[in-house]
């Protein structure tokens, strides 16, 4: 891997790049530039020399020239802009990357949440986003009296408590996929 601190005026955008472009104020900008405060650069830029296009790392570059940074790491690669834009493509393409196993993000956001002086919201993830991960109750969360102006179906599933650490990531796994609405009781504790 062959890297090297290049100007960041060098480091053109790729004019094809599919990503979105994040600004100011959008939270997925103010999360980036957040993990980039926090961790700093350890993602390096990907930048191909013949074409002088980024391949990789738009978003971060951006942060970076709003900061007013004016040289940064970048792994360079050599490709003809075929191979460049597949390259992009394979980067950016969260099919490549693959799912998150549910059980085990679920059990890693718990822990980090647990953790007395650490801010889980670190990982990228919202305090609502980290309520919803490991199924806690929302504090501000009031139930309305009132019926639903649009009826829902509802099922009631129950669990035997022996088996709710096997099912749990399943069901999280099925909530965040379809965005589902779930109540849990659990059962109160015998002493």
């Amino acid at each position: 891997m062959n890297i090297k601190q290049v100007s960041i005026n060098e480091l053109k955008p790729a004019p094809y790049n599919p990503r979105v472009s994040l600004k100011p104020g959008m939270p997925a900008y103010e999360r980036l530039a957040r993990s980039l405060d926090e961790f700093e650069l350890v993602q390096p830029i990907v930048w191909n020399d013949q074409t002088g296009h980024v391949v990789s790392g738009h978003q971060r570059l951006q942060i970076l020239k709003d900061r007013g940074v004016s040289e940064v790491d970048v792994v360079v690669v050599s490709l003809s802009l075929e191979r460049e834009k597949a390259l992009n493509v394979t980067l950016n393409n969260s099919q490549v990357g693959g799912d998150w196993d549910p059980g085990k993000l679920v059990d890693l956001i718990a822990e980090l949440n647990a953790l007395p002086d650490f801010d889980a919201t670190l990982t990228g993830f919202d305090a609502e986003d980290l309520r919803d991960l490991v199924l806690a109750p929302d504090p501000a969360f009031v139930p309305s009296e009132e019926e639903d102006v649009c009826p829902m179906v509802k099922a009631i599933l129950e669990i035997p408590p022996e088996q709710w650490d096997d099912v749990r990531p399943d069901l999280d796994h099925l909530i965040s996929q379809h965005a589902l609405r779930v109540h849990i009781q659990e059962p109160a504790s015998r002493e």
